[in-house]
Parts: C-alpha cells; sequence; structure tokens
C-alpha cells in the first residue's frame, strides 16, 4: 500500500484554502486506497479549532476522514504558540523527530 504524507503550515482561512485542499486531498487519497497521514505544524494546528462542532464544510470533513483512518499528528511546539490544546483523542501532539521519520516512511509527500 502506497503510504502518503500531507503536512499543512497554513490555517483555515476562506480567502487561502490551502488547509481546505489539504484535507480534500486526504479524502481522495484515502478513496484511492492509500495510507494517508497529515501533520499540522505552525498555523495548521489551527484546523483543529472547531474540530468537534464542525462548524463548516472542511472540519466535517476532517472529521469524517479521521472516522475512516486519516492519522492527524500535530508540532507541539506549534500547539503551545498556537494556543491550541488537543481535544480529539485521534489527533495525536507530534514532534519534528516524529515528523522525519514520517517522511522516511512516505512515498509520496505533499506540502500546504
Amino acid at each position: 500500500m502506497t503510504t502518503a504524507l500531507i503536512i499543512l503550515h497554513a490555517g483555515p482561512d476562506p480567502e487561502n484554502p490551502r488547509a481546505d485542499t489539504a484535507v480534500r486531498l486526504a479524502g481522495a487519497m484515502l478513496a484511492d486506497n492509500k495510507e494517508v497521514r497529515l501533520f499540522l505544524a505552525g498555523q495548521g494546528v489551527l484546523l483543529l479549532q472547531g474540530l468537534d462542532s464542525a462548524a463548516d464544510s472542511t472540519h466535517s470533513l476532517l472529521r469524517e476522514l479521521l472516522d475512516l483512518g486519516l492519522q492527524v499528528q500535530c508540532c507541539g511546539t506549534s500547539l503551545a504558540a498556537q494556543g491550541v490544546d488537543l481535544l480529539s483523542p485521534e489527533i495525536q501532539k507530534g514532534s519534528m523527530r516524529g515528523l522525519s521519520a514520517w517522511i522516511s516512511a512516505a512515498d509520496e509527500v505533499v506540502c500546504f
């Protein structure tokens, strides 16, 4: 099975839909029977805000993808810098060392 890694640095923003594109791509890759991992860094961790309420289509899709097996890790330093708490048990606190391991294991890497 192909392993795909998506690294997201951008937060959710209607003016710049990189976060939405990253989540939609993750869904397409899962539909292609790939193992998909999403690493959130920088403002990308802001995607976690509102996840439990699924207030918009991006958050609703991310919640659905988590239920389908999307693996998500967040940079611990970015979580602290952005003041974001991990509220979902499916999402793990990660590190650059963990990201390095995910990059080494990936067949495909995409950055947003």
